[in-house]
């Protein structure tokens, strides 16, 4: 099999034959944290960040990034001081948020499952809104804005029953969907929210899926999502916002056709919010992406432990496991692998299966991948690991968790440290 050209991009690119992030040789990074080991980039952030920033400069918007992406402290400050906002489904994201210098007036909290003191915690701290997902949920929030004694402000997610052609994993619009609420119930809510004196009804929002391929399922909601806020509006509802959730997609390397720019699905939220007449002045918009800001901006550096084949497979065996990244052992889903050191151009690429060390034949980061002869003690890359990598890893097999690395051009940083073994039993009673 001869050699195809290896996708690079601004931040993860060839220098003088070895991959870099940035300006910083990944070798360098390698020598110093050892692997395995993620190494974000600040500038893709920074970028991904003012993609979708002017793709909703039509109107007033808050771009709150979705914290379970990615919740390192140093990226979520990095995203604070740009003016981002915070998307949170748990306290715990909230403290992190609140933490790395979100003010909470930035802040919305979505989620189907909040606990009662979940919900006290958010009213507490004041938050810009609660988004309600559930009319018993709807009971707790007004029974806690009652106790706490000021009304508590609050969005309504709607389910649009919109299909956004996506993995049924992150399909999150459908009828069928737990998220959300179907826009006749949501109808049924609106009296009753306006009538309270501890409700204020500041919002509603929508959010379909995520890695959306096309845009006009998004233009199709946001559509629908525009005619439920027109009838809050008329019911008497001050609306501040329209919150049109997040989807925005992002290129994990095996593609056939490029997903749209963000001025596409821009595009398709302004066509949406004006064919239902709601894109009005007083009314912000609001997005959540995730894996959209940080998503590219990461990498998962490995290195090769052995190559061994078996019947019929070649396997290399690299020290990044499941554990680290679970999206392949979890949705099949696909991350494009880059050797450190650049192939030649007619370099033969073999298929094999790139698996980890964790007892678990789920083990793997990618099957039947071509990549050019690596021997043991070669690092490879793993791109597109910045989202739902760190986030999702566990220390199963008593596996420490590992460093993480901000690159700013020619300059990296330690943002969090390989855990040691006092991690491996941390809160656990020996007696």
């Amino acid at each position: 099999m001869s050699n195809a050209h290896i996708s690079e991009s601004p931040w993860f690119s060839y220098r003088d034959g070895e991959l870099a992030c940035e300006q910083v040789p990944l070798a360098s990074i390698a020598a110093e944290v050892d692997t395995p080991a993620f190494v974000y980039s600040g500038a893709a952030i920074d970028h991904a960040y003012r993609s979708i920033d002017e793709a909703l400069s039509f109107a007033p918007h808050l771009i709150a990034y979705a914290v379970k992406a990615n919740g390192n402290l140093s990226v979520l400050a990095r995203l604070a001081s740009q003016g981002c906002g915070a998307d949170i489904v748990s306290v715990g994201e909230m403290q992190r948020a609140l933490k790395a210098g979100f003010p909470p007036e930035r802040i919305i909290y979505s989620g189907v499952g909040k606990r009662r003191e979940e919900i006290r915690a958010a009213a507490q701290a004041g938050i810009r809104a609660l988004h309600v997902e559930n009319t018993q949920e709807l009971d707790v929030v007004e029974s806690v804005a009652r106790e706490l004694g000021r009304p508590m402000s609050i969005g309504l997610r709607v389910n649009p029953d919109v299909d956004p052609k996506t993995h049924p994993y992150i399909a999150t619009g459908l009828r069928e969907s737990k998220f959300g609420l179907s826009i006749p119930v949501a109808e049924e809510l609106v009296p009753r929210i306006l009538r309270s004196e501890h409700l204020l009804l500041e919002s509603v929002a929508c959010h379909i899926g995520s890695q959306l391929s096309s845009p006009q399922p998004l233009r199709e909601a946001i559509e629908i999502l525009g005619r439920f806020a027109i009838h809050c509006i008329e019911e008497g509802a001050r609306l501040r916002a329209i919150d049109v959730g997040g989807g925005w997609p992002m290129h994990y390397g095996q593609e056939v056709d490029p997903y749209p720019a963000a001025s596409a699905f821009g595009d398709a939220i302004r066509e949406g919010l004006e064919a239902a007449d709601v894109l009005r002045p007083g009314i912000e918009i609001i997005t959540e992406p995730g894996r959209a800001l940080v998503g590219d901006a990461g990498a998962l550096l490995t290195r090769v432990l052995y190559t061994k084949t078996q019947g019929a497979r070649r396997f290399v065996i690299v020290d990044a496991a499941m554990t680290e990244l679970i999206r392949p052992a979890l949705y099949g889903a696909y991350h494009a692998i880059m050797p450190l050191v650049e192939p030649a151009p007619d370099a033969e690429l073999t298929p094999v299966d790139v698996v980890g060390p964790v007892c678990e034949s789920g083990d793997f980061v990618a099957r039947d991948r071509p990549l050019p002869g690596v021997e043991p003690g070669d690092l490879l890359v793993i791109r597109g690991a910045g989202a739902y990598g760190r986030e999702m890893q566990s220390m199963y097999n008593a596996r420490p968790l590992p460093p993480e690395v901000l690159v700013d051009g020619a300059r990296s940083r330690l943002v969090r440290r390989r855990s040691g073994p006092e991690a491996l039993w941390q809160g656990e009673i020996l007696e």
